[in-house]
């Protein structure tokens, strides 16, 4: 690795550590009270001239109603609603975390392509592909884990909500009581919706926003059911109460696949470790015999097939092995 390598990487580490430092002052600096008082008292003000002004399209969003995707480029959008959808899986640190994961991976991809003397192409693609590929597996690992957290927490909260509905209170009142005793995420889920409910929004859109924002089956039945009702009526109890039936049946599903197929995921891993750390024994005990895969053009096509090959075979095992139900 020669000098210029060096100082290129300090570079970038030195800029990504400013840049973290910056965005914590400015959060920190965000949260404060008066700020915040006064960032709540603008937003709904806004909210409410943008009811006045669009009563007749039915379009209420449930955070921030000047941000509509049909008013901003195709993608601009996009990269809205991947950062809302970021913040939602991942929290107010969830952006954070990618960008680390992505800055970490860019350094390592770096110094290994350095070492591993490939060629300008080559190198450029695999500083390219790698971070992009954890920022993949690191919003995936995010997605998971908040569906986890969510439907572990879901059913409480389902219960919560039928003993409230069953003493006389309101189903909005009840929503807001669950945005406050309920486990997290489901906690600050029900909250944004309860609030959104307080200043005078349909219950509808709201459900509706929340289970495109949310994307978890679970909650788009717990839609379902209350849209039915307020629509059709009956008694709210019991359908609650069958939902939440549902929702711990299909929790148990998930658990009992997921323990099905351990032996054959554990497999899979233990296969996928053996070529590295083959090549890592050879690399320790007997460097030169791996020459011939680090420094020829027949090397690196022999490398590159193995990697397509070691990620399609363990592509197609996670597929098998997995029964995902919570969509």
């Amino acid at each position: 690795m020669n000098a210029a390598n060096v100082v290129a990487v300090g570079a970038f580490f030195a800029i990504l550590m400013a840049g973290l430092i910056a965005s914590t002052i400015s959060g920190y600096l965000r949260q404060r009270p008066g700020v915040r008082l006064k960032r709540r008292v603008a937003a709904l003000h806004d909210q409410r001239e943008y009811v006045k002004r669009e009563q007749h399209d039915g379009e209420q969003q449930l955070l921030d109603p000047r941000r509509r995707a049909g008013d901003l480029p195709a993608l601009q959008a996009a990269f809205v609603a991947w950062h809302e959808r970021i913040q939602t899986v991942g929290g107010p640190g969830g952006l954070r975390i990618i960008v680390i994961a992505s800055a970490v991976t860019l350094i390592t991809a770096l110094i290994g392509t350095s070492f591993a003397s490939l060629n300008a192409g080559l190198r450029l693609l695999v500083c390219m592909a790698v971070p992009l590929l954890a920022v993949r597996t690191v919003y995936a690992w995010m997605i998971a884990r908040f569906r986890q957290r969510f439907l572990a927490a879901f059913p409480d909260t389902l219960d919560l909500i039928i003993r409230a509905v069953r003493a006389g209170i309101p189903v909005v009142q009840a929503i807001c009581t669950a945005g406050t005793d309920s486990a997290e995420p489901v906690r600050s889920t029900f909250r944004t919706i309860g609030d959104a409910l307080l200043v005078g929004a349909e219950l509808k859109d709201v459900l509706e926003r929340a289970a495109v924002r949310l994307q978890v089956a679970d909650f788009s039945f717990f839609t379902v059911c209350l849209i039915l009702q307020r629509e059709t009526g009956g008694n709210l109890g019991d359908t609650l109460e069958n939902l939440a039936g549902i929702v711990r049946t299909r929790r148990d599903v998930r658990a009992k696949s997921k323990a099905l197929t351990a032996e054959g995921r554990l497999a899979s891993k233990m296969i996928a470790a053996v070529p590295f750390t083959l090549m890592g024994f050879l690399y320790l005990v007997n460097k030169p015999y791996l020459d011939v895969l680090m420094h020829t053009r027949a090397g690196h096509k022999i490398l590159a097939l193995a990697a397509v090959l070691l990620s399609v075979g363990l592509w197609m095992i996670n597929k098998i092995s997995n029964l995902d139900t919570s969509r």
